[in-house]
């Protein structure tokens, strides 16, 4: 599918063109045959949940052959309370989903924020290996959060993570998000085993802060300026995946 907007921004300096994207089963073909991922997110897998253009969009950067060395992809919900969309499930799986029945014990401090409104949820965030350690993650994840903040009038944007994620100083600074607080820890049914899993949570105020120049905000403990992106819908091949990854590991 085309979306109206064409816009198109190479970085110059990687040779990369960001191409916005709405058909979300290229991205996880893209994703289910890369290298380094050992599954794809459900909640961004047509085949589990409801990517409806007008709701969610991805992000490419192609290279001059038509590759795609990066890849992040963006949704919304509108909720009452994000802890009852992660609580259910319903946050990675719409569709019915066997790995994802009953509910789950969440951890989430009392005095976390009441999350509700319009909620962005950014992930699978992938960089082809020729492509990392250069800043491109966070490139991406700037790029994904200004065209999410142009379509929509979000309230609050939340991500959820695992331990190895949260834990690594390197990329809070590429998610950039406003605090980070324990979410799950226990039995996690979209990967079937333990897991210690943290909710990480902006509000609408924090991501335009953090978008208004070229500094970043300063993040609250845990207890590259946007590119311009063309819109279009091809494909590419060929990593590192973050995010919920359905099946065992």
């Amino acid at each position: 599918m085309n979306d109206a907007a064409q816009a198109r921004a190479p970085l110059d300096d990687k040779g990369l063109t960001l191409t916005v994207k709405t058909d979300f089963s290229e991205f996880r073909d893209h994703l289910v045959d890369a290298d380094g991922t050992t599954g794809v997110n459900p909640a961004f897998d047509p085949h589990h949940s409801i990517l409806s253009p007008g709701a969610s969009f991805w992000i490419s950067a192609e290279d001059q052959d038509g590759g795609i060395a990066s890849c992040i992809a963006y949704r919304t919900f509108r909720t009452h309370d994000v802890r009852d969309l992660i609580r259910t499930m319903e946050i990675f799986c719409e569709a019915p989903c066997p790995m994802h029945t009953g509910t789950m014990d969440l951890v989430i401090p009392q005095e976390t924020p009441h999350i509700s409104g319009l909620v962005g949820f950014p992930g699978g965030l992938w960089v082809r290996a020729d492509h990392r350690g250069n800043g491109l993650s966070a490139h991406m994840m700037r790029a994904v959060r200004s065209e999410a903040m142009r379509r929509y009038l979000l309230d609050w944007e939340v991500a959820i993570t695992f331990q190895n994620i949260t834990e690594s100083a390197s990329m809070r600074d590429i998610y950039n998000f406003q605090a980070v607080v324990p979410c799950v820890d226990g039995f996690f049914p979209p990967t079937q085993r333990v897991e210690r899993i943290a909710l990480q949570f902006s509000s609408r105020a924090h991501l335009v802060r953090s978008l208004a120049g070229p500094g970043r905000t300063h993040r609250r403990p845990a207890h590259g300026r946007p590119a311009a992106v063309r819109t279009a819908d091809r494909s590419g091949r060929s990593g590192r995946t973050d995010g919920v990854r359905p099946g065992r590991a």
